[in-house]
C-alpha cells in the first residue's frame, strides 16, 4: 500500500497537473516570489556572518537526503581538523521558536528540539549543534559559544535572512524538478528559477533509484552540479546501541515502521537489501508516536530509520526486538575540493569574508 500511493504521488508530480492545481500552484509560487523579492529588490538585506556558512538545502518538499547530506559536511569539515557547527530549524519540538544548544555529546529530548537534531546527534556526537527556527540569531549565539571556524545549515534554502557562503540545492537524480510546478500541484517549494540562486547543485542518488540524464534546465542555470549517493551502511540495535553488519537481519521477517516524507523510498531501500517485509507502518513525517500506535510491535522484529530512532527508543515497549537502518551520503571528489578550498581560503567566496 505505501509503494502504491508513493508511486501514485511521483506520477501526479510527474504528470501535467489538473487546472485547478495548477491555479493553486500558481498563487503559492507568487507568495514565494513576493517574499524572495523583498530581498532581491533590496527592501531587507540579508545577514552575513564572519566565517563562511555552508548552506544544504533543496526545491523538493522532502525526502530528498538534505540531512545525510549535511551529517557528510559535517563530519568531513571535520575530520579535515574544521570547528564546525551544525545548524537545524527543529522542526516538530517544543522548543521550535526557541534557541537551543546542544553541547557535544549532549543527547537531546526529541521532543523538545525536534528528530532531525537528535538524529544529527547520533551521527555527530562530537559536533556542537544549534536549534532554532530563527536561523540569524540561533546563528549569533552558537558563534558566541563555540567559536566554530564554519556553520552547515540543514534545510535552509528557503530561509533567506541568513546569507550562505555556498549555497548547496539538492535534487532527486531520478526526477530533479518533478513535473516543475509547486505545491500543491507538484513536488517544488518554490519555483525552479530559484536555482538560479543557489552556488551549486547537488543530485542525489540512491541505489534503489538509478539517476536519469539531466533536464537541459539544469546545464541552463549555468552553476556547477555536483553528485551525492546516499547508500545503507549498518543496523543500529535499538536495545543496546549496538551498531550490526547489514547482514544481521537477513531472512527475517520485518516490519517496517517510519514517519517520513517519502516512506516508499525507505520501503524500497530494504527490499534492495534482500530484507524480508512482513508489513509497513507508515505514518506523517516528523510523527510524534504514541504508546497505543506502537502496541503491535511487542511480537515484532521492527526496522526503521535513523529519524524515527531516537524518538522510538524510548517509546518502544520494553524489549522490541527493534532496528535502525543506518545511512550514509558519498559527496563526489569536485564537492569535496570546493569545501576544503572554502575551508582553506583560496576561493573567491571565502576571501570575501
Amino acid at each position: 500500500m505505501v509503494k502504491q500511493l508513493g508511486q501514485r504521488l511521483e506520477r501526479a508530480w510527474l504528470a501535467s497537473p489538473a487546472w485547478w492545481l495548477r491555479g493553486l500552484a500558481s498563487l503559492y509560487a507568487l507568495g514565494w516570489r513576493t517574499y524572495a523579492g523583498v530581498y532581491r529588490w533590496g527592501l531587507r538585506r540579508r545577514v552575513a556572518l564572519p566565517i563562511p556558512v555552508i548552506g544544504v538545502g533543496s526545491l523538493w518538499a522532502g525526502g530528498v537526503g538534505k540531512t545525510p547530506v549535511t551529517i557528510a559536511i559535517a563530519r568531513q569539515l571535520a575530520e579535515w581538523g574544521a570547528q564546525v557547527t551544525v545548524l537545524t530549524h527543529g522542526y516538530g519540538g517544543s522548543r521550535y521558536r526557541q534557541t537551543t544548544l546542544i553541547e557535544p555529546r549532549e543527547y537531546p529530548d526529541p521532543a523538545q528540539v525536534g528528530d532531525e537534531a537528535a538524529e544529527l546527534r547520533l551521527a555527530l556526537p562530537d559536533v556542537p549543534i544549534a536549534v532554532g527556527k530563527r536561523r540569524v540569531p540561533t546563528a549569533i549565539a552558537a558563534i558566541e559559544r563555540w567559536s566554530p571556524e564554519m556553520l552547515v545549515v540543514d534545510d535552509g534554502f528557503q530561509h533567506l535572512p541568513l546569507a550562505r557562503t555556498l549555497d548547496l540545492v539538492l535534487l532527486p537524480a531520478e526526477t530533479p524538478l518533478g513535473n516543475g510546478y509547486c505545491l500543491p500541484a507538484g513536488p517544488l517549494r518554490e519555483p525552479p528559477s530559484g536555482l538560479t540562486r543557489a552556488s551549486g547543485i547537488v543530485l542525489v542518488s540512491y541505489p534503489s533509484r538509478p539517476p536519469l540524464p539531466q533536464p537541459p534546465m539544469l546545464e541552463r542555470v549555468g552553476i556547477p552540479i555536483y553528485t551525492a549517493s546516499v547508500a545503507p551502511v549498518a543496523l543500529l540495535e535499538l536495545a543496546t546501541g549496538n551498531r550490526l553488519p547489514l547482514g544481521a537481519l537477513m531472512g527475517r521477517p520485518l516490519t517496517l515502521l517510519c514517519g517520513v516524507a517519502r516512506p516508499e523510498r525507505f520501503l524500497e531501500t530494504t527490499q534492495s537489501l534482500g530484507y524480508t517485509v512482513e508489513s509497513v507502518h507508515a505514518f506523517a513525517d516528523h510523527h510524534a508516536y504514541t504508546p497505543d500506535e506502537l502496541r503491535f510491535t511487542a511480537s515484532k522484529t521492527i526496522l526503521t530509520t535513523a529519524k524515527d530512532a531516537v524518538k522510538l527508543r524510548t517509546r518502544l515497549p520494553h524489549a522490541v526486538d527493534a532496528y535502525a537502518l543506518l545511512v550514509e551520503a558519498h559527496l563526489d571528489n569536485a564537492l569535496q575540493q570546493r569545501l576544503h578550498q572554502i575551508l582553506t581560503g583560496t576561493t573567491p567566496e571565502r576571501r570575501k569574508l
